[in-house]
């Protein structure tokens, strides 16, 4: 029997040998891992606001390109310098020299000089006054015809000013210029321009129909409008169309015996249990007659009691006033008697005390008079 390493016992294949080495990317890895955990571990356990770090450490997820702030700010700047015109004095950018302001001056005046050329359209060569004469096969035509273009797409503002005085002149000069025969305000036939023969009518209007020519733009008042009471004949005499028009209509009016049938009293046809002093009358005609005498009956008693209770509250509360008025009056005559008990019983015994003194000075005056 044959033994081979890579064969197994009953079948059963053989565990693989576990290696302990590490490698270097092992190591790599799992530091990056371990970072990673730990970061996730501080982020979650702090509460306040995430804030990046200073230094950032460089991870595996994390996208390499390098500058890229750098750069997105510098973009920034070049866009806000671009958008924002700084204007500096001579103090901030120093003395400058002659030779560089004259180089300036130099460059401005070519540039005067190249920009009235293009008004004047100098600058143009020469070209035909013919687009038939284009010919494709030769450059100087075509170059010729999309300068002959580009000429006239040019504005001579002087020009185009002066173009349209001369118009509004041109045209004032027309209107002016053509005469008419117009009638004025007094009847007469006169001859002159168009704006004299419009400032006539106006005259006529206001004259006519006061400021006519100045409310032009409100309606017309209707002629056939009525004030105040009228009779309308054509409601008694109306015209033919509308005597059809009313015998049609009496045509197909409702031919049935009149009065119609008394329905009103019939409390199957509508709901009217529920409302408000519901009273089923009979479909019967004398039934319901006696009903009505009956209720009719019973609504005078009610107002007969109504009355007679009236009059009698009236009787009790003329009474309740009667007595009132009794009560008062003796109370009254109860407090006046009353003060004028009072009154007396501190008037008399002032009296009392004068009389009892009375006879005491007459003993005394007896007592000196038998010493003496």
């Amino acid at each position: 029997m044959s033994t081979d390493k890579s064969s197994s016992l009953y079948g059963q294949r053989r565990q693989k040998a576990q290696s302990n080495e590490t490698t270097s990317s092992n190591l790599a890895f799992a530091s990056q891992l371990s970072s990673l955990i730990s970061q996730e571990s501080n982020s979650t356990s702090s509460r306040g606001r995430q804030r990046p770090s200073k230094n950032p450490k460089s991870d595996i997820f994390s996208k390499h390109n390098k500058g890229s702030l750098k750069r997105a700010a510098a973009d920034l700047a070049d866009d806000n310098r671009a958008l924002k015109q700084v204007h500096r004095s001579s103090k901030d950018l120093g003395d400058v020299d002659s030779a560089t302001l004259g180089r300036s001056r130099r460059r401005m005046d070519e540039k005067a000089r190249i920009y009235d050329d293009m008004k004047k359209g100098l600058y143009l060569a020469g070209d035909s006054d013919d687009d038939e004469q284009y010919d494709p096969s030769k450059p100087e035509d075509y170059l010729a015809r999309l300068r002959r273009k580009e000429r006239e797409g040019l504005v001579d503002f002087d020009r185009k000013h002066a173009d349209e005085e001369e118009n509004k002149q041109d045209l004032s000069d027309d209107d002016n210029a053509s005469i008419i025969s117009y009638e004025d305000e007094f009847g007469r036939t006169r001859r002159g321009t168009r704006a004299e023969a419009a400032e006539a009518s106006r005259a006529i209007d206001e004259a006519n129909g006061g400021k006519v020519g100045q409310e032009r733009w409100r309606p017309a008042r209707p002629e056939n409008l009525i004030y105040g009471a009228a009779v309308q004949a054509e409601a008694f005499n109306p015209d033919a169309t509308i005597a059809s028009h009313m015998s049609h209509l009496a045509a197909r009016r409702d031919r049935s015996a009149t009065p119609p049938e008394q329905k009103h009293y019939d409390a199957d046809w509508e709901v009217r249990n529920r409302g408000t002093g519901f009273y089923a009358f009979s479909t019967d005609e004398k039934d319901r007659a006696q009903q009505m005498e009956e209720l009719s009956r019973v609504r005078e008693e009610t107002l007969n009691k109504r009355r007679s209770n009236k009059e009698r509250l009236e009787r009790r509360e003329a009474k309740i006033k009667w007595r009132l008025e009794k009560i008062q009056e003796l109370k009254s005559r109860k407090m006046a008697a009353q003060f004028m008990t009072d009154l007396e019983a501190t008037v008399i015994p002032t009296d009392k005390l004068e009389q009892a003194n009375k006879p005491e000075q007459t003993d005394h005056t007896e007592q000196v008079d038998q010493a003496e």
